[in-house]
């Protein structure tokens, strides 16, 4: 008798494995519970530009593409200082026509906290790097440290000037852009957003 019970016990087991899996089975047949609905959320809605600052976004493009030309300040013709003086007129502010006098008016702002309006300048160092390495070794230092370009910053980097291809946008990760940096100002009064 004890002999039968213990032959009888792999087959409880069995009984019972096999009753199981078939749940597992039976489970897995299931419907699967309804999934909850993908929400997706609206992209965050682009940064309010202030009034004056809309009036210079719209400045600016007036200007986008236009012609290079030394001294110039309108959209037939500009330079970078003209750019910088003309787009800044149109919003009511006077600023003094050179670089080197621009740079000395407005508040001073540190890179990592440009914002959309701020005027980027460069030192002479953007100049000597398109000559090449020889001819910039034989400026002068102080030279090189003399502010000679400008622009103004749009945000996520990017910067709007006057080269010899015409107004364009630049990158100040560029190369050229990140070792001539020579500070920024800001002209433009903080104000709400939305304010007149």
């Amino acid at each position: 008798m004890l002999k039968g019970t213990f032959l009888g016990a792999p087959c409880l087991f069995s009984l019972l494995a096999l009753m199981g899996g078939m749940l597992g089975l039976l489970a897995g047949c299931a419907p699967a519970p309804p999934r909850p609905p993908v929400v997706t959320l609206p992209p965050p809605p682009p940064p309010s530009l202030t009034s004056r600052e809309a009036a210079l976004e719209k400045a600016m493009a007036e200007f986008y593409r236009a012609p290079y030309r030394q001294g110039g300040v309108t959209p037939g013709g500009v330079d970078c200082s003209g750019l910088v003086l003309a787009v800044f007129q149109r919003v009511g502010l006077a600023l003094p026509r050179t670089v080197e006098e621009q740079y000395k008016v407005g508040q001073p702002v540190a890179r990592n906290h440009l914002r959309f309006g701020d005027v980027v300048f460069f030192n002479r160092y953007c100049q000597a790097k398109k000559s090449g390495p020889y001819v910039a070794s034989l400026w002068p230092p102080g030279y090189l440290s003399q502010v000679c370009h400008n622009g103004i910053y749009l945000g996520n980097g990017r910067f709007l000037h006057a080269s010899p291809r015409g107004v364009e946008v630049a990158s100040l990760d560029a190369e050229v852009w990140r070792l001539s940096f020579a500070g920024a100002r800001r002209y433009l009064a903080s104000e709400p957003t939305g304010g007149t």
